[in-house]
């Protein structure tokens, strides 16, 4: 272990020393690479020594600000793991390729100037520098710098690691860690329908054979896509609307005129006309029959009749709502 920090001290001293004499070639960056696991940390001086104009190499810089600072960088330190994952799985590259492009960062506090000098107000902020001459010219011809999109593509490592590949020499051999989490509530989630159903078996068995219970879930979801319900969904309609009285005062709409609108309020309004409309029909064929006299159940066929009747009106009335020019009416206006 004393011999490879010594080893690790004497390649850096020896890489920051070439550095700082001006004499920077690929092999000295390599080294600091190797010697610093993968990341370069980088100073104002260093900053410039590998960006600079005759570079045969590629480099991806993090500007970011974990210490020295007296806040807390949050997207810094959430973004900090997965740089340096992706940087990690640039390891397993080959060494011809893996020599060719490097990894580094650099914090405030060791490169203000150079955060002043790119104008940068917020942290982290990434740079891809594309080599300007030698041998990645020819697949990667292109000697613009560019700017990684937080905003576009987030924090994590894979969408970082798939944007890079595009411009290193050969593709980030980036994988995800396995999520033990969501492993772990597989497996319980599994053992505990187990469970389930060894205690609960004939109780699940008979609720889920059971024909009121898939009636009654039919029926719902019938109801449900009947309403409108994905209509104002996919086009992320408002709940309701507002349109001037006769006073002049904004009154609230609850129903949207025309056929291509619709509002989240009227869905749930035709949902209840619509279940109500289900539940007479149920009672017609279901329980009327089931009256011990014939005079109630003729009696309660009218009843219910005519519920059906008014309910249908409200359904014509609501129609006309939306399309004035509709002559045709029930029992309401």
């Amino acid at each position: 272990m004393l011999l490879n920090l010594n080893a690790i001290t004497a390649a850096l001293a020896l890489g920051l020393a070439t550095l700082c004499a001006g004499q920077t070639t690929r092999e000295d960056f390599a080294a600091l690479a190797a010697a610093e696991g993968g990341i370069i940390k980088l100073n104002s001086k260093t900053y410039d020594a590998i960006t600079a104009a005759d570079r045969d190499w590629s480099v991806v810089i993090e500007l970011t600000a974990t210490s020295g600072t007296q806040v807390a960088c949050t997207p810094c330190l959430t973004f900090l793991p997965n740089f340096e994952a992706v940087a990690k799985s640039w390891r397993k590259v080959p060494k011809t390729q893996r020599d060719q492009h490097f990894f580094a960062r650099l914090e405030f506090k060791d490169g203000t100037d150079i955060f002043q000098r790119l104008g940068l107000t917020s942290a982290p902020f990434v740079n891809f520098y594309p080599a300007q001459k030698g041998p990645l010219l020819e697949n990667h011809p292109s000697k613009n710098s560019w700017s990684y999109d937080f905003n576009q593509h987030g924090l994590d490592a894979q969408p970082l690691a798939n944007e890079l590949s595009n411009s290193t020499p050969v593709r980030i051999p980036y994988s995800p860690p396995l999520n033990y989490a969501l492993i772990g509530g597989a497996i319980g989630t599994v053992f505990a329908l187990f469970i389930g159903y060894y205690v609960f078996g004939s109780i699940i068995l008979a609720f889920l054979s059971s024909r009121w219970i898939w009636g009654i879930g039919s029926l719902a979801l019938i109801i449900t896509m009947l309403s409108g319900f994905m209509f104002v969904r996919i086009r992320h309609s408002p709940y309701g609307g507002t349109v001037r009285g006769p006073n002049g005062q904004p009154t609230a709409q609850h129903i949207a005129g025309g056929y291509q609108n619709q509002y989240g309020a009227e869905v749930q309004i035709i949902g209840a006309i619509y279940t109500l409309l289900a539940s007479s029909q149920i009672a017609l064929v279901v329980f009327v029959p089931r009256l011990p006299s014939v005079a109630r159940q003729r009696g309660a066929t009218y009843i219910w009749l005519g519920v059906t009747w008014m309910l249908f009106s409200v359904l014509v009335s609501i129609f006309k709502m939306k399309n004035s020019g509709y002559p045709f009416k029930l029992l309401l206006g």
